[in-house]
């Protein structure tokens, strides 16, 4: 199942690259940006400032789950159902999820491949987690390799090697996620512990694919210098990461919450500054130059590795 086909993302993968985001996440991130991405099954997304008032979604209600003004009561609603989605033409009631075929994908995916050609793009798989997926992305990823489309993962790295190793030989490169390096802290706030994580994280490394290891750093939660030292640690000797990115929190994904009839945990929680990150820049610099690697984070769509700001 497939949430999401982005055109033209740069940030992802080198050159021009589309995005396929798999639908379905075993972890838990509070400051999850695509919370829609975490079921693996179909969800109901409601946007009430497209509703026209028209009242079909709630005539067609079997559950009775749609109020007066429109909005939806998830405590009744059956998301199965669909029945308010599929009547619903001004689209304040949508479907967010869909099972595409390997064949219905991959022409998804070649309509862009003459950019791909000229700016020596490619796809990316994300999610949720792709390599929960490893039967599927093995052959949308063969598929695109045979036709010399480029390939790289998004990942959290949760999930059982056995299970997507069969899909390495067709990956060219991967951005792995290691959100917290205390596997207590990582278990209390996302929800699992990050054994499983860093140990893909060497095996894939060993295997030869170039990772770039990614931390999104969230004030209060990821942001402690000991955390962004200890990841730094961890991957300085891994012989296939050449790269730590540092992702500043935002939280353009609190609207999708709304959406989605969910809670949003982080409100209030600011961005951090420009020299925040830059002091952790600096500490993760501090350690992995030492082993030819590099830590920076993005800014006006520039790597900044601490220099200046």
């Amino acid at each position: 199942m497939i949430f999401n086909i982005q055109k033209c993302s740069i940030h992802d993968g080198n050159g021009l690259r589309t995005l396929v985001f798999f639908k379905g996440c075993p972890l838990r991130c509070p400051w999850c940006a695509n919370p829609e991405s975490q079921s693996y099954t179909a969800d109901i997304g409601e946007y009430p400032n497209k509703c026209i008032g028209c009242g079909l979604c709630r005539d067609r209600c079997p559950q009775n789950a749609i109020a007066a003004d429109g909005h939806i009561n998830r405590q009744f609603c059956l998301e199965e159902c669909k029945n308010c989605t599929d009547i619903c033409y001004a689209e304040a009631k949508r479907n967010i999820g869909k099972d595409y075929t390997i064949e219905e994908l991959y022409k998804e995916i070649k309509k862009d491949k003459i950019f791909y050609d000229i700016k020596g793009g490619g796809v990316t798989f994300s999610g949720g987690e792709p390599l929960t997926h490893g039967k599927y992305l093995k052959e949308i990823a063969e598929v695109c390799q045979k036709n010399r489309i480029n390939v790289c993962i998004e990942s959290c790295g949760y999930s059982k090697f056995e299970e997507f190793k069969d899909a390495l030989p067709f990956i060219d490169e991967m951005f792995m996620d290691i959100k917290l390096i205390d596997s207590q802290k990582h278990k209390e706030i996302i929800g699992a512990g990050n054994e499983l994580i860093l140990e893909n994280i060497r095996k894939i490394s060993e295997y030869g694919i170039p990772i770039t290891i990614r931390t999104p750093v969230v004030p209060g939660y990821t942001d402690e210098p000991e955390n962004i030292a200890g990841i730094a640690e961890f991957i300085s000797t891994l012989p296939t990461v050449k790269e730590y990115e540092l992702l500043a929190y935002h939280n353009l994904g609190e609207s999708k919450y709304a959406a989605l009839g969910k809670e949003y945990l982080l409100k209030g929680v600011k961005p951090p500054s420009d020299e925040d990150m830059i002091k952790l820049v600096k500490l993760a610099n501090s350690i992995l130059n030492k082993y030819g690697k590099k830590c920076f984070y993005m800014k006006d769509n520039k790597k900044e590795e601490g220099t200046k700001c």
